[in-house]
């Protein structure tokens, strides 16, 4: 599998993660890779998790509010082998990095697709989890929306009190990289994931 188009280095992608947090990708991905991933969620019961409902760190300076539908399964379920086969080539290329020795035993251990289904749908601020490991990818399989990235005004973060540095518009092809413990600093971006701009928006 050729996840990435020929004009798109890791090596790149890379070298600005580590020391940022973050790196969005326009236009990364070759057609038939997201034809793949496509078919494969098209195949996945989804289900919903209604976290406005019930919010996360409810009544914390860090609740966050979701509301998607998602399916998730760990590395080599055969749900999933589309993904799979992505996800251990991106760790190969990821090894073959010499300069970020981090990464030689780096493999992506859970598979998430998420399925924004219209306007209802998005994440507000907030940082991935911290059980993740050195690198987070985001694949956009179809549809379009805007991340946000935000910094806190005070420490610890307080998601009520942010100011966006950086924003992308996502559409399908577009990767987004996200730095987690063990790679670089370690420190989480607070991102955020806004409704879709037309229709529906489904991810990796």
């Amino acid at each position: 599998m050729h996840i990435f188009k020929g004009n798109v280095a890791l090596r790149t992608i890379l070298e600005r993660t580590r020391p940022r947090g973050y790196v969005f990708v326009p236009d990364a991905s070759e057609a038939p890779v997201l034809q793949a991933l496509a078919r494969e969620v098209a195949g996945l019961t989804l289900e919903v998790g209604d976290h406005v409902a019930y919010p996360l760190n409810k009544h914390s300076a860090q609740e966050v509010r979701q509301l998607h539908a998602r399916a998730y399964r760990p590395l080599g379920h055969d749900d999933v082998s589309a993904a799979n086969d992505l996800c251990r080539e991106l760790a190969e290329l990821a090894r073959r990095e010499s300069a970020y020795p981090e990464l030689a035993e780096w493999m992506p251990t859970e598979i998430g697709y998420q399925h924004y289904r219209d306007a209802r749908d998005w994440i507000s601020p907030h940082r991935d989890r911290r059980s993740d490991r050195l690198l987070s990818v985001t694949f956009t399989i179809a549809g379009s929306a805007w991340v946000r990235i935000h910094e806190s005004e005070v420490d610890p973060p307080d998601y009520s009190r942010l100011r966006t540095i950086d924003a992308s518009l996502t559409a399908p092809g577009s990767a987004m990289f996200l730095r987690a413990p063990g790679f670089g600093s370690g420190h989480q971006v607070i991102h955020e994931v806004l409704p879709p701009m037309h229709g529906s928006r489904t991810i990796l």
